[in-house]
């Protein structure tokens, strides 16, 4: 890029060239940086002494930018000379001052500098999705180095006042409320209805830089994003302007409307849900950041969550928008700046479920105080695994730091329900679900068990009805039994929304009018792609192929199918359509590609049909010199 970027409280050199030699007695060298605003305005000014060293016709000036300097823009003037006879040399220079997390008078400082590359450096990562018992690391390429994520970031910054672009907490609030559409225009539209024209899927994402290049090309929202995309975008342009960042996954995450600590599920009592407003997304996905919180009292910096996706609008100062808010301060349940409130409910909130009878009256049915919140994960440090970090967001379940936080109290019931399916089912495959109805009395009990399962998005809205039955069972004192249903693909197939979710419903009425129910949310998995990659490796500028194949795990044909490639900036884009692909039949491609650039990078294979899409496989290969 033309230009200087820097990051502040950074030393660092230039050399200037003279006409003829300058002396070193009384010489006279200093920088001015003028911050720039939209359209180069002139916004805020500051002045560096530098040290000088001449040496015949050149000039080396080391000099170093202030740590608490606003980030952004600046436009450079160096003064030169002897005595009075001094000269200002522009000539247009530019620099881009970031945040500088290696700089321990930064308030980004990160004292653990290998962690660094990892979470500003790293241009790849995995963004965990799918359901408590059955995830995966989804690949996404950060590209926070190209000009394009620079571009938007200098476009976002342009929008906050001056004196508030030399505080992370400001700046990072910012990015999180500009990377939504929501109140300024900003970078991606949210979707989750199901219809995607006018734009992409979600699903069709595999990283930041086509969506920062297409934004920074026509400054117009990009079309469409679901929580993983908007996380993966705000990592990129955190890590771009300097801040360590990562993007974090919350298994069975609660989306309090309230405010209030719990959700509220309401459920007839044939077992229909009855919207409260509240719900559980299977996984929603937001950031950390990492600054000190000076406005907060001594031991609240460190990580800080960000979120956004729009779901509430901020109780401090409105806006879509979330954080930072102090991970600390979620873990203690202390009320604090930003939106700590709806974080805590997000990773701890108590369930309530009510069953509401024909007369309208409300019978609380259960408390269950240990669902939402599992698994809490992020890419691990240097390496492709999983890093659980569910213990920074919260005390050990049911211990008394836990419940201190929320302040919850159990129901007693009569009976207890569990649902229960094998933990991975593939797509395409029959399945059993079984109900285990204990009763916790001493007496003989008749019960009627109703179970039905819905097509449901990841963020916990159902659709069509895949499956139902009901079944009288007879269940003696303080013993179990057991329901079954069995589900085949052909019930499913053409139900299921995007994520491949089933949610199951459980209703169990009591012969002396006692009621109880449950839910069980069931990813059905999907199968990986394999990359085998050519004997030689990938060398710059020559021609590669990788045989990529997957087996098709329906029992019908699957249509209009293609593998697509990704590789950050090294390769270029390859696509190949395919014939159909027979069920249970293996499909195969050829991608040929050309790398543009040396270095390690991770390659990314997606596949879609009209009958199966989203399947994704990755693969980290070192493109060699010519």
């Amino acid at each position: 890029m033309e230009g200087l970027v820097l990051r502040r409280g950074q030393l660092f050199s230039l050399t200037l060239h003279l006409a003829k030699p300058i002396s070193a007695a009384n010489l006279v060298t200093t920088a001015m940086f003028t911050l720039l605003g939209s359209r180069n305005r002139s916004l805020r000014s500051f002045e560096v002494a530098t040290v000088s060293k001449p040496s015949g016709t050149e000039l080396t000036v080391e000099l170093t930018t202030p740590s608490d300097a606003e980030i952004g823009r600046y436009k450079v003037l160096l003064k030169v000379g002897v005595g009075e006879n001094v000269t200002v040399v522009s000539d247009g220079l530019t620099a881009v001052l970031l945040f500088n997390p290696w700089n321990s008078e930064d308030k980004c400082y990160y004292s653990e500098t290998r962690e660094l590359s990892e979470y500003v450096l790293n241009t790849r990562g995995k963004i965990w999705v799918g359901s408590a018992d059955s995830n995966y690391g989804r690949p996404w390429q950060f590209a926070q180095f190209t000009p394009q994520a620079l571009d938007v970031a200098m476009w976002m910054l342009e929008r906050l006042p001056a004196q508030d672009r030399a505080d992370p907490i400001k700046v990072s609030r910012h990015i999180a409320a500009m990377v939504n559409v929501q109140d300024d225009s900003g970078v991606l539209v949210g979707n989750w209805s199901g219809d995607y024209s006018g734009g992409e899927s979600p699903l069709s994402w595999t990283g930041s830089a086509e969506i920062l290049a297409q934004f920074a090309q026509r400054k117009k929202p990009v079309r469409y994003a679901q929580c993983w995309v908007f996380s993966g975008v705000q990592t990129s342009l955190l890590r771009c302007v300097g801040l360590p960042a990562r993007s974090i996954t919350n298994f069975n995450s609660a989306h309090d409307t309230e405010f209030n600590r719990a959700i509220d599920r309401y459920y007839t009592e044939e077992g229909e849900s009855i919207d409260s407003g509240d719900s559980i997304w299977n996984f929603h996905v937001w950031n950390e950041a990492w600054m000190s919180r000076p406005d907060l009292p001594p031991g609240f910096g460190g990580w800080q969550v960000l979120d956004a996706t729009p779901q509430e609008e901020s109780p401090q100062g409105g806006g879509f928008r979330l954080g930072p808010c102090s991970l600390r301060a979620v873990k203690l349940g202390q009320r604090m700046n930003y939106d700590v409130e709806f974080v805590i409910s997000e990773v701890n909130a108590d369930i309530r479920t009510y069953i509401v009878k024909e007369n309208g009256e409300k019978v609380l049915s259960r408390v269950n105080t240990s669902h939402v919140g599992k698994n809490i994960s992020t890419k691990a440090v240097g390496s492709s695994a999983v890093n659980i970090v569910t213990n920074e967001y919260k005390f050990r379940e049911g211990s008394a730091s836990e419940r201190a936080a929320l302040l919850a109290s159990e129901v007693q019931s009569e009976v207890e329900v569990e649902i229960s399916v094998d933990k991975e089912v593939l797509v395409g495959h029959n399945f059993t679900v079984v109900v285990k109805v204990t009763n916790k009395t001493r007496k003989s009990h008749d019960y009627r068990v109703r179970i039905r399962g819905r097509a449901m998005l990841y963020t916990g809205i159902t659709g069509q009805v895949v499956k139902s039955s009901s079944a009288n069972i007879t269940v003696r004192g303080s013993q179990s039994g057991e329901v079954s249903l069995t589900v085949n693909a052909a019930d499913y197939l053409k139900l299921l929304e995007g994520g491949n979710f089933i949610h199951f419903v459980a209703m169990v009425n009591a012969d002396n009018d006692v009621s109880a129910v449950e839910t069980h949310n069931l990813r059905l998995k999907t199968p990986d792609i394999s990359i085998s990659l050519p004997p030689e490796g990938l060398k710059l500028y020559q021609p590669a192929s990788l045989e990529v194949s997957f087996r098709n795990p329906l029992s019908k044909t699957l249509y209009n199918g293609r593998f697509e490639l990704r590789g950050e900036t090294y390769v270029q884009p390859a696509t190949v359509t395919l014939p159909p692909v027979p069920p249970r039949s293996l499909a195969t491609g050829v991608l040929t590609t050309i790398p543009v650039k040396k270095g390690s990078v991770e390659l990314v294979v997606r596949f879609s049909s009209n009958q199966l899409s989203d399947i994704l496989g990755d693969v980290e290969v070192d493109i060699a010199g010519p």
